[in-house]
């Protein structure tokens, strides 16, 4: 006999203790959270969120002057909007008006070409009035000229130092109500402008960075530097950005048919050695999520990471990423990435759909994890976003947000548990239920959609989207109870699995209650069971619509066990009992092929089988609610007998499920454990 020892390691303790909110999810939330709570804290910075909904603003141009002795901001905003009403004789912009004497912004005027027109600057709103009344559609281009120093109560933007040395770094984060803190706007996610520029000039040691395309640099003579960047792309008002500071520079260009898409990262020279390597997984990442999501939205421009305080997380602002130095891992960078598709190019209509952007960036992360990881990294990591989910309370649609920036608000929409966590197990789930094709399918179809792509998305859109691709003829596949009950419900089911029966036939009776709460009282959703006979595994769909039902079973063989949801697809709690008879007999069946041995034992499990042809052959330990405890992969192993040993110690008492496949099919054995 050819003998080969495994030590097969066990996950059970490292899934245990594995932290309910993933790397990513806590950096993206980390610094929206912190300029967020000032905001909410701060009565007198509140906005008139969602605007003045008379003008529909298609441009940002901002030309700002920035010195650090003394700290100042003096910019020049360039607007051009539209008017929505039939006759427009006054609207306003949101911009945050001065906190003190020595924060805030002061408008010096505000310009419609070279007339000066009337204005107020109060309550944080910049009303103006234009020379004459603007007709529904026409459109109108202004500029407003302001100085000072942004409030620090927001900390949108702040004049700021490195962690490890005095170098001086200048840097925005506006997301959610942020962007009106440092240049005036139209402050709501579903106003996209057309396009965007923003030149800055600082001392002329600094590089300077944003959004889009470096168009032009400027040496000056009184010892600053000018920065053009342009983005031609639609684009939301708090998605706009600044990072200046003396920053490295490190390229890691990305490879996109015959086009090639720099990837500059704009890092802090301290701290470039220790992040490097983490930064040259970009590229990789890159193709990852071409090929998943369709193509890098932004290829006519760039895509990189600008290092701005730790504190602050990680930021997805178009096209240049906003990272702390502790974001700069392949997990954040992947959460940031996926943003570019799912938040950037189709932004969140409202804060209540924010799921669309920082669900989908989340499982961006697990999508990663599962190509470095395999399957085993995929359910790793999903049941990480699990654990989180379960402990989320009210709907993911965020219906409390009131619209004043209270502090409830703020955390209802960055919940990492509700937004983040809760909105990636829904993929995760919607993938469950119309398979990997179909739903990355239906990713890269939303993506492309004419009239959603580099606009705005409000749950409704991707439903109709996933309909769409997956068809209406299949059980389950009307899509509607799936929404209905995961982003406008609350809660989890909690499944109660009883099996009796024996022979060829199993009865499952599968029983269901949301302790959470009564919408829904139960959840429809097809189930996965996976029936272990002795003519190997077969797994069957049903499709569960009742709190309380009761499906039969039929496969050839004899019924060893019945895994409920064996692939974990379903957000839920499970306890199932079983009085299958082969179950209760841990004698050694009767088969050729497949030991194990001893059995009962705590302490290591002998696993013999045999390969009737050379081929690949994976083995998986998994207990009785279909959680896999560890899997063994090898590719390629010669026809002949075969030995594994699994140490067992410190594994809780109960029933085990072993399982070899290979390529003449699978076999499973209960094995317990005292």
């Amino acid at each position: 006999m050819k003998s080969l020892y495994v030590l097969f390691l066990l996950f059970t303790s490292s899934l245990a203790n594995a932290q309910l909110i993933s790397e990513g999810i806590q950096a993206c939330q980390m610094g929206k959270m912190r300029a967020a709570e000032r905001l909410a804290t701060n009565p007198r910075a509140r906005l008139a969120y969602p605007g003045d909904a008379s003008i529909d603003v298609t441009y940002y141009g901002l030309d700002l002057r920035l010195t650090t002795t003394p700290n100042n901001l003096r910019g020049a905003a360039t607007i051009t909007l539209k008017s929505t009403v039939t006759s427009l004789n006054s609207f306003f912009l949101d911009l945050s008006t001065a906190s003190s004497a020595t924060e805030g912004i002061r408008v010096d005027s505000v310009k419609v070409g070279t007339q000066k027109v009337t204005f107020q600057h109060a309550l944080n709103k910049l009303t103006i009035t234009p020379p004459q009344p603007v007709a529904n559609g026409q459109a109108l281009t202004l500029t407003v000229y302001y100085q000072g120093v942004p409030s620090y109560e927001q900390e949108s933007f702040k004049f700021d130092k490195h962690e490890n040395t005095a170098d001086p770094v200048i840097w925005s984060l506006s997301e959610p109500y942020g962007a009106s803190n440092w240049f005036p706007c139209r402050d709501t996610p579903a106003d996209k402008a057309d396009s965007s520029s923003v030149r800055i000039t600082a001392p002329a040691q600094f590089i300077s960075v944003s959004n889009g395309k470096l168009i032009s640099t400027t040496t000056n003579t009184d010892g600053t530097k000018t920065y053009f960047w342009k983005n031609s792309y639609p684009i939301a008002q708090y998605l706009i950005s600044i990072a200046v500071s003396n920053y490295a520079q490190l390229e890691t260009p990305f490879a996109y048919g015959s086009q090639t898409l720099p990837i500059t990262h704009y890092i802090y020279p301290e701290d470039l050695p220790t992040v490097q390597a983490s930064l040259a997984t970009t590229p990789a990442i890159m193709q990852l999520f071409t090929n998943r999501f369709g193509p890098y939205p932004f290829l006519r421009e760039k895509y990189g990471h600008a290092q701005f305080p730790r504190n602050n997380g990680g930021m997805e602002h178009q096209t240049i990423s906003s990272m702390g130095v502790s974001a700069l891992t392949p997990a954040v960078i992947a959460h940031e990435l996926a943003h570019q598709w799912f938040g950037d190019k189709i932004t969140c209509r409202d804060w209540q759909n924010i799921w669309l952007n920082e669900g989908f960036a989340s499982y961006g992360e697990a999508v990663y994890a599962e190509l470095v990881g395999g399957q085993m990294g995929y359910q790793t990591y999903m049941a990480n976003f699990m654990n989180g989910a379960r402990l989320a309370r009210g709907s993911i649609y965020v219906q409390n947000i009131s619209g004043q920036q209270t502090l409830s608000d703020v955390y209802n929409i960055f919940d990492p548990n509700r937004s983040y966590s809760k909105g990636a197990t829904v993929l995760h789930m919607l993938r469950g239920v119309v398979g990997d094709s179909t739903f990355y399918k239906t990713l890269r179809t939303y993506a492309a959609t004419p009239a959603l792509a580099y606009s705005t998305a409000v749950t409704e859109d991707f439903q109709a989207v996933a309909q769409q691709v997956s068809g209406p003829s299949s059980p389950g596949k009307n899509l509607d109870y799936f929404f209905r009950q995961w982003i406008y419900g609350e809660g989890f089911p909690s499944y109660t699995a009883t099996i009796t029966g024996g022979g060829t036939s199993a009865t499952v009776r599968l029983q269901q209650t949301n302790a959470l709460s009564a919408s829904p009282a139960s959840f429809t959703m097809p189930v996965q069971m996976r029936v272990l006979s002795t003519a190997g595994d077969t797994t069957i769909t049903v499709f569960n619509d009742q709190p309380d039902q009761t499906f039969t079973l039929s496969v050839r063989g004899t019924i060893t066990n019945v895994v409920v949801d064996p692939n974990n697809w379903i957000l839920k709690n499970l306890k199932t009992t079983s009085t299958l008879t082969t179950i209760t007999d841990v004698a050694e069946p009767a088969l050729t092929g497949l030991r194990v041995y001893p059995n009962p034992t705590a302490e290591t499990l002998t696993v013999d089988f045999t390969l009737t042809a050379s081929g690949p052959v994976a083995l998986a330990l998994t207990n009785l609610s279909g959680q896999a405890l560890g899997q063994l992969a090898e590719p390629n192993l010669p026809s002949g007998n075969y030995s594994r040993v699994f140490n067992l110690r410190g594994v809780s008492a109960g029933r085990y499920t072993i399982t070899v496949q290979t390529s003449a099919g699978a076999e499973s054995r209960v094995v317990v454990v005292p």
